[in-house]
């Protein structure tokens, strides 16, 4: 809070201080050739060298300087600078003379009229002062380009609350039709007041209620200000506080939902967009974004219950469908993420599919919904046939485009490598490639393709087509091309006859067909190899992956942590980082997690996992500062 205070504190004193730099330096702006002339023609005349003087901070020469120049030219730029001199020479009595000499040349000017009582302050004589500003509210102009000029001015010298005044005066004289609302609350600002600034800004919005916006810009940036988030708990209270003692206000109750969405609170967030659609009805658009952007931050419940609420009014509105998709990709990834997820989940999650597409038909919305669907059949029902079933019915529907008819043909080839059907893959993969050659989704599929060689041993035609999506637009593509395409020469570099390459190679292809078993057997054999060694560090971290998989929490997490504390300089150390620091977020060891995601940030800022560490450090961060705001704001009520 006191960083927020010297923050505001110090633009008004710069602001008061260097008015005429700021001017200067628009001057130089608008015409550099010009301004870079007149140095060069006379490069010690006087006004240049008083500025030289006054940065150097050498005021004594700068304030004989601006004496003179004021004199052959007493402009309100000259005036400035020598004020300021003065003042911070403390030649209180030059100062008074030039401020009440420069007031006759500018009567309307209410700036000098301000400074004159700023500098009787400063000398002590606040009497004078005050009869000044007494005398300043009783003859206010009714411009509000003048009362803007006078609280601008108010400020500038540190006079918030005399502005606050002037605002209040202005907005209740007869005649006027403007509140202040926002210039009182930025005059609270100032002086550090935040209960009564949002107190003004909130009592402005229950007068003015099409200002909703403009109140959500200036609280953002009030919010972005708030480096230590005390402000951000005065806000959620004020808001809380506003919308009870209103409740058909549904600005209030949008902000309070704005609120909530902007400092990802979306347990509050979803209560709020439920209390809209209740009290005002037809509101399902908040809680459908609600749910995409809970989505975004990986809260899977949160979007799963949001899209839920939707989906289960019954009504066949523009969101019915969207809602359903939205709500069922969100439940199957909540039940990837937890690992005590058993069969009986993923059996109920097909039945809830299956009851959806019989519900909404096969379309452009729904297919999504389709994919995830065959994803769950297949790879975890082990339910090849009916799954490739289910995407054959939906490609000859004519209804779908040829994105999404790309999607479902993706899906049907990763079904066909999942089943042994690899030569169907790779012709599927490479129909999808010749479809949408110039698509992400067509370099997905050669992507996939140049794996389907690779399963089958056959490197050179894969590391041919790798090559090709080292470019690809996609940065993912691309690293995960880069990232194949090295492990097999590292690999053939090791073992030149490429015993050990198919060996990963069928353990990989096993891995995807979820033979778990058979695939830790080729990968103990490749760590057994007294003659592996770069080998042994692909073959750990591919075991850890299979004891995640396998549900095995702490062998899996042990994997990993032998494979960075042994191979710290491996390639594959950052992945290994990255793999640990989510198991151990998914079940719930978030201190343990955000260490590893720092030392990826720091350690690693090349990788292609710093990103993501990134993101996933700073959303861990959110939540720990959210639980604290509301047990400290639940422990105030």
């Amino acid at each position: 809070m006191r960083f927020f205070i010297y923050t505001i504190a110090f633009f008004i004193f710069t602001t008061a201080i260097y008015p005429a730099i700021a001017m200067s330096q628009n001057n130089q702006s608008i015409n550099p050739i010009l301004s870079k002339k007149k140095q060069q023609k006379k490069p010690n005349s006087k006004d240049q060298l008083a500025m030289k003087y006054y940065r150097e901070k050498k005021y004594q020469k700068a304030s004989e300087l601006y004496e003179q120049l004021y004199s052959a030219n007493p402009t309100n730029y000259y005036y400035s600078y020598l004020f300021n001199c003065y003042n911070i020479l403390k030649e209180y009595k030059k100062a008074d003379r030039l401020v009440r000499q420069h007031r006759k040349r500018n009567p309307t000017n209410y700036k000098y009229l301000i400074d004159e009582a700023y500098l009787a302050d400063l000398n002590g004589n606040s009497k004078k002062a005050k009869k000044i500003f007494s005398k300043l509210l009783d003859n206010l102009p009714s411009q509000r380009n003048q009362i803007m000029q006078i609280t601008s001015s108010l400020q500038a010298k540190g006079y918030a609350n005399i502005a606050v005044e002037v605002y209040k005066k202005a907005s209740s004289e007869a005649g006027s039709n403007y509140t202040y609302g926002f210039e009182i609350g930025d005059a609270y600002m100032y002086s550090g007041n935040y209960n009564l600034m949002l107190d003004s800004y909130l009592n402005h919005l229950v007068l003015v209620p099409t200002d909703i916006q403009r109140m959500k810009s200036k609280l953002r940036m009030v919010m972005q200000m708030d480096i230590n988030s005390n402000l951000t708990g005065i806000l959620k209270s004020k808001l809380l506080q506003y919308s009870q003692n209103n409740p058909d206000n549904i600005q209030l109750a949008d902000m309070l939902l704005w609120f909530s969405m902007q400092t990802k609170d979306f347990d509050m967030a979803y209560r709020q967009a439920r209390s809209i659609d209740i009290r005002f009805d037809n509101a399902e658009k908040n809680m459908m974004e609600l749910a995409y952007i809970a989505y975004s931050n990986y809260k899977y419940e949160i979007a799963a219950k949001a899209y839920g609420y939707v989906k289960d009014k019954k009504v066949n509105g523009p969101y019915t469908a969207n809602a359903w998709v939205g709500y069922y990709l969100a439940v199957c990834m909540a039940a990837e993420e937890n690992p005590n997820t058993d069969i009986s989940i993923y059996e109920d999650l097909e039945n809830q599919g299956i009851e959806a597409v019989n519900e909404l038909g096969i379309n452009n919305i729904t297919s999504d919904l389709i994919v995830r669907l065959s994803e769950i059949t297949a790879f975890k029902l082990s339910k090849y046939e009916e799954a490739m079933e289910m995407l054959e019915i939906a490609l000859m529907n004519p209804a779908l485009n040829s994105k999404k008819q790309a999607e479902l043909k993706i899906v049907l080839a990763d079904i066909f490598v999942a089943d042994d059907k690899i030569w169907d893959a790779t012709l599927l993969y490479s129909q999808v490639e010749s479809e949408m050659k110039n698509e992400p989704i067509g370099h997905e599929a050669k992507l996939k393709n140049a794996k389907v060689f690779y399963y089958a041993g056959e490197f050179d035609w894969a590391a041919t087509r790798l090559d090709v999506l080292k470019s690809a637009t996609s940065k993912l593509i691309s690293n995960d091309a880069i990232d194949l395409s090295l492990f097999i020469s590292e690999m053939r570099d090791e073992d030149t006859l490429g015993f050990t390459l198919r060996k990963f190679a069928g353990a990989d292809l096993y891995m995807y067909q979820g033979k778990l078993d058979s695939a830790l057997f080729l990968l103990n054999k490749i760590e057994n190899n007294p003659s592996a060694y770069i080998s042994k560090e692909y073959a750990l971290f591919k075991k850890a992956q299979i004891l995640v998989e396998l549900g095995k929490v702490k062998e899996a997490d042990s994997a990993y942590n032998l494979l960075i504390s042994r191979y710290p300089m491996s390639f594959k150390t950052d992945n290994a980082l990255y793999e640990r620091a989510e198991l151990l977020r998914t079940t719930n060891n978030l201190e343990e997690a955000k260490k590893l995601y720092l030392i990826i940030m720091t350690d690693y800022p090349e990788s292609i996992f710093a990103a993501k560490a990134r993101k996933m450090y700073r959303l861990n961060e959110e939540s720990e500062k959210l639980e604290d705001e509301n047990y400290i704001l639940n422990s105030d009520y």
